[in-house]
């Protein structure tokens, strides 16, 4: 072989062998998409416990996987587009945890798993037919919320034993399913204690200050907060208003108390972030969602916040602060 054609063969060697080295290897396999339809906004926590938990079971995220979120602040009223366009995206998982954002999710594709991160009684709501066989494509975490109503109202009464008149404030966007639910169990609560009670419906922020006005004016001795998109967004402002007009209030889980509310009796949502991080896991790495089981909240918890109790000019009774799980001085 002559010494130009040795070279030029040679030459091509060299550059033939990284291209062939370089075409055998393995293609990284492509981010997996979790899309998040959210209340608050999209804004992430640098500690929040979903993200760690996924990064202890091996997903970090940039690395592993990317999240598509969509906001409905401001946008409650387009729930079902919200939902479409998040659905369009073509996440391999999606996550929510009201009940209308979840069946806004459902009503959208039977396909694309669905995993709820707190969602409360899926099965009376219809989202699910089964805890233990979901049988569709929604799976995750559920909470106790309507089956104590009738718990609230007495540790409510405890505290305000002069309860006749309590208001319910809800938000226009909730399910009818579960305020047909959150009805029957009210029912059954006020026979037991003895109160009437009237229906206050939010649709915009400034809502808020026209309801608890009225509470005042037509002397309301306590307001039972059903929890919701609309509240969770507003939740500071109408601690606010409930302390200025010097109502009373229930919330159902226990950051509620925390945050300023007189009392709440309900679950921890927060533990429950890192569990639907573990279903997540599941079904990023093949596992059916109608194969996994629901899980339910265990532990209740009764938070009494005395810095509120004290503004309002109320005694809570010493044996029911024996009793609470936490006390906010």
């Amino acid at each position: 072989m002559k010494r130009r054609a040795f070279i030029t063969f040679i030459g091509g060697l060299a550059i033939a062998w990284p291209l062939a080295y370089y075409a055998q290897q393995p293609k990284p396999a492509p981010l997996k998409r979790i899309g998040i339809l959210d209340i608050f906004g999209c804004r992430k926590p640098p500690d929040l416990l979903a993200t760690r938990r996924l990064a202890e079971l091996g997903w970090i995220e940039g690395r592993d996987f990317v999240v598509d979120c969509v906001s409905t602040i401001g946008r409650l009223d387009q729930l079902s587009a919200l939902a479409h366009e998040l659905v369009s995206r073509h996440p391999d998982v999606l996550i929510s945890v009201p009940i209308p954002f979840i069946k806004a999710l459902k009503q959208e594709t039977t396909t694309i798993p669905i995993v709820m991160t707190g969602t409360p009684e899926p099965v009376r709501t219809g989202i699910i037919t089964n805890l233990a066989r979901p049988e569709g494509n929604v799976t995750g975490v559920s909470l106790f919320s309507f089956d104590i109503i009738s718990k609230r109202i007495e540790l409510l009464k405890e505290i305000v034993p002069h309860l006749k008149r309590l208001a319910i404030i809800l938000s226009v966007y909730d399910d009818p399913k579960a305020a047909e639910i959150t009805d029957e169990d009210l029912a059954i609560a006020a026979t037991k204690f003895g109160f009437t009670w009237e229906y206050f419906r939010a649709a915009v922020a400034n809502d808020y200050d026209k309801i608890f006005a009225r509470l005042t004016a037509e002397h309301f001795d306590a307001a039972y907060i059903t929890p919701s998109p609309l509240i969770n967004q507003n939740r500071p402002h109408v601690i606010q208003l409930a302390l200025r007009h010097l109502i009373p209030t229930i919330g159902e889980g226990s950051v509620w108390a925390k945050d300023g509310f007189l009392l709440s009796y309900g679950p921890n949502f927060i533990p429950y972030l890192a569990r639907a991080a573990e279903y997540v896991d599941k079904i990023l790495r093949g596992a059916k969602p109608s194969e996994l089981a629901v899980e339910r909240s265990s532990k209740i918890e009764l938070v009494i916040n005395l810095k509120t109790a004290k503004a309002l000019g109320i005694t809570v009774p010493p044996l029911l602060l024996a009793r609470a799980d936490e006390v906010i001085e």
